[in-house]
C-alpha cells in the first residue's frame, strides 16, 4: 500500500455518519463517500509526510501516545475507529480540533527540526537531510492551516492513511 495519509474536517451531520459506522467495510464506504464528495468536506492530503510529522511533534516516537497531547493528536491522536489493519483512522472531536490548532501555534519549529535531525533514518525508513526536513514544514504549514479552518467552523477532524 501508499501508506499516503489525508485529513477530512467534517460538520456535524457528517461526524454523525462517521462515528455510527458499525464496522470497517461502513467506514471504508463513508470516507470514500466522502472524499468523493467535496461539498461535504475539507480536505488536507499529506502524502507520507504524516508520519515525520507526527514524529517531530511527538519526540520521535510513531505512536499514538507518544509525545504530549495536544501536539501528539494532531496525527494519530483522538478515537481510533478502524479496528483491522488496513488503514488508520483516527478522529478528533471540534473540542479537540480547537486545542490542536492553539498548539500547532505555539509548536516550536525549532524543536520539530532538532527532533527531525534526531530520528533514526532506518526507524523512520526515509533520510535524514534537508530535503527531508522542507517537506515535512511544507506540509505542517497545509495541516496547521487545515486545522484552522476546521477550528473556525467548528468541525471534527478525521485522519487516514492505508497501512
Amino acid at each position: 500500500m501508499a501508506c499516503r495519509g489525508y485529513f477530512l474536517a467534517l460538520d456535524e451531520r457528517c461526524t454523525a455518519r462517521l462515528l455510527a459506522c458499525d464496522s470497517d467495510d461502513a467506514l471504508r464506504d463513508v470516507l470514500e463517500e466522502f472524499d468523493m464528495n467535496a461539498d461535504m468536506s475539507d480536505e488536507c492530503v499529506v502524502d507520507k509526510a504524516w508520519d515525520g510529522i507526527h514524529r517531530c511533534l511527538t519526540e520521535g516516537g510513531l505512536g499514538s501516545d507518544d509525545g504530549t497531547y495536544p501536539l501528539n493528536a494532531v496525527v494519530l491522536g483522538g478515537r481510533h475507529l478502524y479496528r483491522g489493519d488496513a488503514y488508520i483512522v483516527c478522529h478528533n472531536s471540534a473540542g479537540e480540533v480547537r486545542e490542536i490548532a492553539a498548539a500547532l501555534d505555539e509548536a516550536d519549529l525549532e524543536q520539530f527540526a532538532a527532533v527531525f535531525w534526531s530520528l533514526d533514518a532506518g526507524d523512520y525508513g526515509a533520510y535524514i537531510d534537508q530535503h527531508g526536513l522542507t517537506y515535512l514544514l511544507d506540509y505542517l504549514k497545509d495541516v496547521t492551516a487545515f486545522y484552522h479552518r476546521a477550528a473556525t467552523a467548528g468541525w471534527s477532524t478525521v485522519f487516514v492513511v492505508d497501512q
